[in-house]
């Protein structure tokens, strides 16, 4: 994909409506080209795997297949999709969950449409090596533990869920304190919060 070319989003969403209102509004902006929709986690990850979007915007509650579940499986089977999670239900649970999977963002159903495509947009830096936020860069690595912190995991947790060691853990945590001025777990996470990156 080069910086000309539209931005692929599949949209799974089981409310109809919704779901084809945001497809019609998102396809007016050139630089977003719809390339499916899903009514459920099943034909969510088949489309993903089938028409290879950049982006997935994942309904958590979905029949057959939540869009937890489905965000976990893509992680696995098209581990270069970014998913951005999308609920009209603050959940913070099931956020955290799907973010513990790999989604890598949370879009409200409430916020503008212009709002959803610059979450969009902004979520690809990621798809290089890096994540920006306030002029530090956040590895890869280092965003997938903060995110882990945001959804209530301990470092132990942590390390087996990754396949890493406690130390190592504590390394990427240590980085991150430093690059966005935390002194803790909290402040880090906060900080992450209100740059979009994650949920608490």
């Amino acid at each position: 994909m080069t910086p000309a070319d539209p931005v692929k989003v599949l949209i799974a969403d089981d409310q109809t409506l919704f779901r084809t209102g945001l497809a019609r509004m998102l396809s007016a902006d050139p630089r977003i080209e719809v390339v499916g929709q899903a009514r459920n986690g099943e034909e969510a990850i088949a489309q993903t795997l089938e028409r290879r979007p950049d982006v997935v915007l994942m309904d958590l509650q979905m029949p057959k297949v939540t869009g937890v579940e489905a965000t976990r499986r893509l992680m696995s089977e098209a581990p270069g999709v970014h998913v951005l999670v999308l609920s009209a239900y603050a959940d913070k649970a099931m956020v955290g969950e799907a973010l513990a999977s790999g989604a890598e963002g949370y879009v409200d159903k409430d916020i503008t449409v212009e709002d959803i495509v610059n979450r969009i947009l902004t979520v690809l830096p990621a798809r290089g090596r890096r994540a920006r936020h306030r002029g530090a860069e956040l590895s890869l690595r280092e965003l997938h533990v903060l995110k882990q912190v945001a959804a209530g995991l301990s470092n132990k947790q942590i390390a087996r869920r990754l396949g890493i060691s406690e130390k190592t853990v504590r390394n990427h945590l240590s980085h991150v304190f430093s690059k966005l001025g935390a002194t803790n777990r909290t402040g880090a996470v906060m900080g992450a919060v209100r740059a979009g990156l994650v949920i608490a």
